[in-house]
């Protein structure tokens, strides 16, 4: 078992970065903070914040008392789902970016689906 960095954070995502390590994200306040499981100087594993993102005027919302609440994330693509009385939507870490991607529902977990395909690859069937 690990404990979490915030206590008080009740939704999060947790994912695994290019580098193998173990992050967790959680939005407090209109903050998405990032935490990074890192290995301390005497050699323990711990949290360590790696980012802290201010959210507010980024994603959409329904009313003033709105909140942003984090519901997934992908795996090496640095993308996470945070939904709000306004819809679903991904926040892109690299560029900031934001886009909607469904309409407000209740959401309490976001597994996205990924899959590849090449161009021009032909299967003969016999």
């Amino acid at each position: 078992m690990i404990n979490a960095p915030s206590h008080d954070a009740y939704y999060i995502a947790l994912k695994e970065m290019e580098d193998s390590t173990l992050r967790f994200a959680c939005i407090e306040d209109w903050n998405l903070y990032l935490w990074s499981r890192q290995l301390s100087s005497k050699g323990a594993a711990e949290w360590v914040q790696s980012r802290v993102i201010k959210l507010e005027g980024m994603i959409p919302v329904a009313d003033p008392d709105d909140e942003a609440i984090v519901v997934g994330s992908t795996e090496g693509v640095g993308i996470i789902f945070v939904t709000t009385g306004a819809g679903l939507f991904t926040f892109e870490l690299k560029s900031g970016r934001v886009r909607k991607v469904d309409e407000p529902e209740v959401y309490f977990s976001v597994l996205p689906y990924m899959s590849f395909f090449t161009p021009g690859t032909l299967l003969a069937l016999a």
